[in-house]
């Protein structure tokens, strides 16, 4: 049958995701069981989980809503037959039409999962990127010296938001799929992140002036490991080395904090030419997840 999903079925949902990722990539990191909680609990707002239970639950489908992006991000796992994950796949769409009629659709699977990226297909979905998860392993300790004119200061969310909104909006403006939210709705988003690493938080200044920001998590913390979230540089203070400055701020922070690895994510097709400077920095691939996309 199929249901939605409660909190009391997390331990049994983390066998399957892992289940499912190790099947297509046995060298997959490892969801921890709070990254399941965080699925079932929603980010920006309450998630609706649904999963296909024949004796066990055999597949899942987690769908995150961000209204203010007029955008539904549906995780899909399974570990039953093709018949199975087809059935709660199909509903999981259906529910969609009739609860997010009108909303953009992003969906992700690693791109070695070729039954997923099969079904996707199948039911109509357009391609529309790879990004990678890439990883810096070990990391080392200190913090970068900084030229002249330029720091780098840990500031407080809320105290600073404005300008790390206008920071992020205006570095990210350019991104493709980057949708840019208004300040408080940013606010409200990023203050409801559970691993939000609170003094993980960089305001980069030349001459004074707010030039980037990096942002991190904890995301990894159950592997030892942090979070790369944001990294964003203003055009106008591009060229300064700042994205390089700020990227070794974070690794810093990271081993400050015991993290013995940080990971992060971007998109391949990226022109700012962050997948180089991750590159040169010593973070490697580890996944590439695929992009999917659709309206309902």
């Amino acid at each position: 049958m199929i249901r939605v999903a409660t909190l009391d079925d997390a331990q049994e949902l983390l066998l399957v995701c892992n289940n499912h990722e190790l099947r297509v990539d046995p060298d997959f990191e490892l969801m921890p069981l709070s990254e399941i909680t965080e699925f079932l609990n929603g980010y920006e707002e309450p998630s609706h989980t649904m999963v296909l239970d024949d004796g066990g639950i055999k597949a899942v489908m987690f769908i995150q809503t961000s209204t203010p992006r007029n955008r539904v991000d549906p995780d899909f796992f399974t570990v039953g037959t093709k018949a199975q994950s087809k059935e709660l796949f199909d509903a999981g769409f259906e529910w969609l039409a009739q609860n997010r009629k009108g909303f953009d659709v992003r969906t992700f699977c690693n791109k070695m999962d070729t039954e997923l990226l099969a079904l996707f297909e199948e039911s109509g979905l357009s391609f529309l990127r790879d990004y990678y998860k890439m990883v810096k392993e070990p990391v080392e300790q200190g913090f970068p010296q900084l030229p002249k004119d330029i720091t780098i200061e840990a500031v407080d969310l809320e105290g600073e938001s404005r300008t790390l909104h206008m920071l992020e909006s205006e570095s990210f403006s350019g991104h493709f799929g980057y949708i840019p939210l208004g300040h408080d709705d940013w606010l409200a988003e990023k203050t409801t992140e559970p691993k939000l690493d609170r003094k993980g938080v960089f305001i980069a200044k030349v001459k004074g002036e707010p030039a980037g920001l990096l942002i991190s998590n904890d995301a990894r913390s159950e592997m030892n490991g942090g979070w790369v979230d944001k990294l964003g540089v203003l055009e106008k203070f591009r060229g300064l080395g700042l994205g390089k400055l700020l990227l070794q701020w974070g690794v810093a922070h990271a081993a400050e904090k015991g993290y013995q690895s940080v990971g992060l994510g971007v998109d391949t097709g990226n022109e700012s030419g962050a997948l180089q400077l991750y590159e040169n920095q010593g973070f490697k691939p580890t996944v590439v997840w695929r992009g999917y996309a659709t309206t309902i």
